[in-house]
């Protein structure tokens, strides 16, 4: 009978063992978010990285190229892939400068720009703003909060 009472004596020592460490005090850190895409308040500086990035993943075929993984018509040069960068890059900042017409520390109450042939207006009205994008096609009016 000894033996089967020391059983349960260390049992017992190994059951208080591990309620003693499940039951430890627990200590966390707080977690900020901070965003990565520009678009949602990130740095501005990782634009151009991300669009690279989702163009590298992108697996769609455009329609024009007949599709099939074959030949290397729709190859880039490094030039090419540089001017096309370079553009998205200065329209992005045309995009930040306008933005900042519209809803920086000194907006206007109303506006237009000017840009090959597109032409953006802009109308305070009340709490809102309403946006007219013309490119010389179509126009496409967007109404956006004004903001605080």
């Amino acid at each position: 009978m000894r033996s089967g009472g020391v059983r349960i004596v260390v049992r017992v020592i190994r059951a208080a063992a591990c309620l003693v460490a499940i039951t430890a005090p627990v200590e966390a850190g707080t977690l900020i978010y901070a965003p990565t895409n520009p678009t949602f308040g990130g740095n501005p500086l990782n634009g151009s990285y991300l669009f690279n990035s989702a163009q590298a993943q992108n697996q769609h075929l455009p329609s024009g190229s007949g599709g099939g993984s074959g030949g290397g018509n729709g190859a880039l040069t490094p030039g090419q892939i540089f001017a096309q960068q370079l553009t998205s890059q200065l329209y992005s900042s045309l995009a930040n400068k306008i933005t900042q017409a519209i809803f920086g520390e000194n907006a206007a109450q109303n506006g237009t720009f000017s840009f090959e042939g597109t032409t953006i207006t802009y109308v305070r009205d009340g709490s809102n703003i309403d946006l007219t994008i013309n490119d010389g096609q179509t126009i496409t009016t967007i109404t956006v909060p004004a903001g605080p």
